[in-house]
């Protein structure tokens, strides 16, 4: 179901092929926010070479991929690059959205859904590969469980997922169910810095209630079917 974005006041061209709009609760608008996390994500080689491994594993089935989050484009642009079939993207922030939206105009295989990943995602769709990365998500066991539930309806068997959000996720959930949990080990740049800035960042990401984690294991979970 493709629906005009009218309540985004987004321009009105070329956008019925791949655009979906939904009626959801829509945070405020963040331009300052979209800036950082954009400046942050394309610029810092950590951050680089992190979200390389997380997408060289998404995508490994090649297919239909699944994002969950867009941030500043940079794991977007990421999996542009690989050879997949559709990259649905759902980004729940107006102004984070408006970007989405530009970004994708020319990218004829890109759906873009303004909404969350409780209510938005596609019901009928089951995906090859899914990359869950939001900047915030609260520590609620209750919202683990129903991420592990939700994705049961949008996965099938060898559906590769990863969850970049760390209190999102809990891998006990998709242990109990069957599914193939492996950790894998990333390959962290050889920079003097490094400790010092994740120390910061973590110690941040703590006061602030944002998900900023340099972990070194990557959950993976394979999906049995």
């Amino acid at each position: 179901m493709v629906l005009h974005p009218k309540q985004t006041n987004l321009p009105q061209n070329n956008v019925d092929h791949h655009v979906v709009s939904m009626n959801t609760k829509i945070m405020r608008p963040s331009k300052l926010e979209y800036k950082i996390v954009k400046l942050f994500h394309r610029h810092t080689k950590i951050l680089n070479n992190l979200h390389n491994q997380y997408i060289k594993h998404v995508c490994e089935n090649g297919g239909d991929i699944l994002e969950i989050g867009f941030g500043g484009g940079v794991t977007a642009e990421m999996i542009q690059n690989y050879n997949i079939k559709t990259h649905t993207i759902i980004e729940r922030d107006d102004y984070f959205f408006k970007k989405l939206w530009e970004w994708s105009i020319d990218k004829p295989n890109v759906k873009v859904i303004h909404g969350d990943w409780v209510n938005d995602i596609p019901k009928d769709k089951k995906y090859d590969g899914i990359f869950f990365d939001l900047w915030n998500d609260s520590e609620d066991y209750s919202r683990r469980k129903k991420l592990c539930d939700l994705l049961d309806h949008h996965t099938k068997p060898g559906t590769v997922f990863l969850c970049a959000t760390e209190k999102a996720f809990d891998k006990s959930l998709y242990i109990e169910k069957g599914h193939d949990y492996q950790e894998i080990k990333t390959t962290q740049p050889k920079l003097k810095w490094y400790q010092i800035l994740s120390h910061i960042i973590r110690k941040h990401s703590i006061e602030n209630g944002k998900i900023i984690q340099y972990l070194d294991l990557i959950p993976k979970v394979i999906y049995k079917g």
